[in-house]
């Protein structure tokens, strides 16, 4: 059993916090610590339906949910307005036919940025480690757009860009973790060389919320919000054979291989793979050295990666 330990600082009580996707698996994490802490929550959603987890961990009249289509983003202006804090937590991995990279990590931030400038509304915006121009990633391009307008027309900010993110309910380990139960073997794309410093969803909520409480000491900085160890796909993938008991196999997957399987598979509904991913992990999702800001700011160590993960991954194990 994984237990979760919240650290709560009265100094943010009672304020009303405006929450751009907090029914995606940051969002879960963050919403119960802020409603721990008996804050208001405005949260602005697609489904109301997905939201009743959160619902249930806060008081009555304690969460707000309201219908939001991201395709009208003039209608956000009102509840900026209406806000003390802003925290924009919403991001995609793949395209979708009325979803663009362009309108999910560029056109939102944008328009969240400019209302909460024009309202003088602290805002805090959750990108991805890695963002560049210098690449054919699409999704990276697009979240090094969102930061690079924050950054020049917004005073008053703070960007976290984390690496893989780890945790129960995350949708790498366990994807990872599934197929090695089902499958003879694992892909290795890249001969699994490219590097991950992921960090644990608890520590990053827990980030967020320190950084909320002292907003005015990291206002306009851009934090790397990294674990304490550096891991490479091919470690990573051996950790989860260690932890499954299963004896590794892996298959390494050609470059033109990998494109042309990224190219047939982003055209299902929901892809496991798509050729942006693939260009994504030319990329390392790493910042040697900053794990020790993000440790002052969490006012405690970094969680242990190998030990959570063998806890979740458990339920892969062959059952005799």
């Amino acid at each position: 059993m994984i237990i979760y330990l919240y650290k709560i600082d009265i100094t943010m009580k009672n304020k009303n916090i405006l929450v751009f996707g907090s029914t995606g698996f940051i969002g879960r994490s963050l919403t119960k610590r802020l409603l721990q802490n008996g804050d208001k929550l405005i949260c602005p959603v697609r489904n109301a339906n997905r939201v009743k987890r959160n619902i249930l961990s806060g008081d009555i009249g304690q969460i707000e949910i309201i219908e939001f289509d991201i395709h009208n983003l003039e209608e956000i202006e009102s509840l900026i307005a209406n806000s003390d804090l802003v925290i924009n937590l919403i991001g995609i991995l793949y395209e979708k036919n009325n979803l663009s990279f362009e309108l999910v990590h560029y056109l939102l931030p944008k328009k969240i940025a400019n209302y909460c400038e024009s309202y003088k509304k602290p805002f805090l915006h959750v990108s991805g480690l890695g963002s560049t121009f210098q690449t054919k990633s699409n999704y990276l391009i697009s979240k090094k757009m969102g930061e690079e307008f924050i950054e020049n027309n917004n005073t008053n900010h703070v960007i976290i860009r984390p690496s893989t993110v780890y945790g129960e309910e995350d949708n790498f380990f366990n994807l990872f973790g599934k197929m090695a139960k089902i499958l003879p073997f694992l892909p290795l794309i890249k001969n699994g060389m490219t590097k991950f410093q992921p960090i644990y969803v608890n520590d990053l909520s827990l980030l967020i919320f320190n950084l909320l409480n002292n907003f005015e000491k990291h206002k306009n900085s851009n934090i790397a919000a990294v674990g304490n160890e550096i891991f490479t796909f091919k470690e990573i993938l051996s950790h989860i054979f260690f932890s499954l008991k299963k004896k590794e196999r892996f298959l390494y997957i050609p470059s033109f291989l990998a494109i042309l399987q990224g190219k047939i598979l982003e055209k299902l509904p929901k892809p496991l793979f798509t050729y942006d991913q693939y260009v994504t992990l030319s990329h390392d999702s790493i910042s040697e050295g900053s794990q020790k800001l993000v440790t002052e700011i969490l006012k405690q160590d970094l969680s242990d990666m190998k030990v959570i993960t063998s806890e979740y991954l458990k339920k892969f194990i062959d059952k005799v």
